[in-house]
């Protein structure tokens, strides 16, 4: 029995799934918060969503109350699937935002399946963050792999081969698996965050992200408010550090040890402003953002 729930049917051609899980692949928040982005951005609607009720443990996951016109409403666990239609593009786009489950994985997966059959989906893309011994002064390294070779050249990946990595896994590694069983095409893109850092979300993660995907499939996305928190983020990252004697010296003695040369290099960013500036082009954004909404 389908744990499926559709809203709409929308037409799309040759769709392209790009899927971000909160939980055990999401360090940072990178991953959910780049399918965040994108979705507000487009203002992608959902057209389905997975029934939460056989994957997840309330006391773990809880239902979140909210008033709305001053009646309250439950707010339950959610798996969605919106749909954006890309104008001269080859393929659209699925976006799938989630929470990876806590029990009947291979159930919770079938679906995902099931959906990308429906849609004819040829090619799934999952995101994902790593805590790593990486330094927040350097460029976010962005890597991961692909079952095609034409979609890792795509992505900007030296090859296409299956990650050596052994070991515990996520939702991520369970779906790739199925997927990949089904006959589609994926590959995972990955971020990898510093683990001394503290704050979450991390947008300077998902920035580098959602510029690969730019890249890579011509989303025509603009990032420059994300640069600007990117930007934010690194000057409260400092403060943080000067508060914290010990994590500064950690964090010195890895950007002392880690060569740049020896990072994949992604699109180079400008040198930060100043802190006023800064904060003028944040409040300028927002008030944007508060203008498109009346």
């Amino acid at each position: 029995m389908s744990d499926l729930r559709f809203h709409s049917q929308p037409e799309l051609e040759h769709p392209l799934v790009i899927a971000g899980f909160a939980g055990w692949n999401d360090a940072g928040e990178v991953a959910t918060s780049a399918i965040r982005f994108i979705r507000r951005r487009w203002r992608a609607e959902r057209f389905a969503d997975i029934d939460p009720e056989e994957f997840y443990d309330f006391s773990q996951a809880r239902p979140k109350v909210r008033l709305e016109k001053g009646e309250r409403k439950l707010t339950w666990p959610t798996n969605e699937f919106a749909a954006h239609q890309l104008d001269g593009s080859r393929r659209d786009i699925i976006l799938l935002s989630g929470i990876e489950p806590h029990i009947n994985w291979r159930r919770f997966v079938a679906n995902i399946v099931d959906i990308c059959k429906t849609y004819e989906v040829a090619t799934f893309i999952t995101l994902g963050g790593l805590l790593a011994e990486v330094s927040h002064t350097n460029a976010v390294r962005v890597g991961g792999s692909a079952t095609d070779p034409e979609l890792a050249k795509e992505l900007g990946f030296t090859d296409a081969e299956t990650p050596s990595y052994q070991g515990p896994t996520g939702i991520v590694g369970v779906l790739t698996n199925e997927l990949r069983a089904a006959g589609i095409e994926t590959a995972s893109v990955w971020a990898n965050v510093p683990f001394y850092i503290q704050r979450s979300p991390n947008p300077k993660g998902a920035l580098a992200i959602l510029q690969r995907l730019n890249s890579a499939f011509t989303l025509d996305l603009s990032l420059h408010d994300l640069e600007v928190f990117a930007a934010r983020f690194d000057a409260q990252v400092a403060a943080d550090l000067e508060q914290n004697p010990e994590a500064s010296a950690l964090a010195k003695s890895i950007e002392e040890q880690l060569s740049t040369d020896s990072l994949e290099q992604i699109d180079a960013q400008d040198e930060l402003p100043d802190a006023e500036s800064m904060v003028n082009e944040l409040e300028r954004f927002l008030k944007e953002q508060l203008d498109d909404q009346d």
